[in-house]
């Protein structure tokens, strides 16, 4: 898996912080006493960044080789960041999602909830050691809220496997509830299959 440093790791965590004032603080005072603590921080953090740490580093939890999404990453300020586990045959993720990714008051916005679902039914689709797949397919049904600041279960499946094709389901949980569900497909490319090209390889070379 690809590594990234401390110190990218404990600024994109500031900028998580920064994003969240800006949008949580009402009180001009506060909001600017807020930045400059964070300022001062990302500063500090500058002066010797090799000797930056990260008292519990967030896991590598995605199939790509380092981790950039806006959903997992360490390191992407867009990321919550979420971490996904396996546990009896699923992926699961549970987390609490602060301010800045709010749609109407008090509620996750429903792309963020979107976002959250295809990542952790992608988790899924490669858990089993299967070649890379990529969305094909994504189906959502919103049920109620997901609240903001509170916590929530994301979980997702493979149902089936067809060939090329992976059939996966999720659902986000709030307090047992199933506030979202999804269903989807996966679909491996063809060059990702065990033995593409040797055939044709094998024939290039009989000519």
């Amino acid at each position: 898996m690809g590594q990234h440093s401390p110190f990218a790791e404990h600024s994109a965590g500031l900028a998580r912080g920064l994003a969240r004032a800006l949008v949580e603080e009402r009180d001009e005072a506060a909001l600017v006493d807020r930045v400059r603590t964070i300022a001062r921080q990302l500063l500090e953090a500058t002066d010797d960044p090799a000797t930056v740490t990260v008292a519990e580093p967030h896991p590598q939890t995605t199939s790509f080789a380092q981790d950039l999404t806006p959903i997992t990453s360490a390191i992407n300020p867009l990321a919550p960041p979420l971490s996904i586990r396996q546990e009896d045959g699923q992926s699961v993720s549970d987390t609490r999602l602060p301010p800045q990714y709010v749609g109407p008051p008090g509620r996750v916005h429903g792309g963020i909830v979107a976002l959250m679902l295809d990542q952790v039914l992608g988790n899924a689709a490669h858990a089993s050691g299967l070649p890379p797949s990529y969305t094909r397919e994504l189906t959502i049904t919103y049920n109620e809220a997901t609240p903001l600041d509170a916590p929530v279960r994301v979980v997702g499946r493979i149902d089936r496997v067809d060939g090329r094709k992976r059939f996966l389901s999720g659902e986000v949980l709030v307090d047992g509830r199933v506030a979202a569900s999804a269903t989807g497909v996966w679909i491996s490319p063809r060059e990702a299959q065990p033995g593409y090209g040797q055939s044709s390889a094998k024939d290039a070379a009989q000519v």
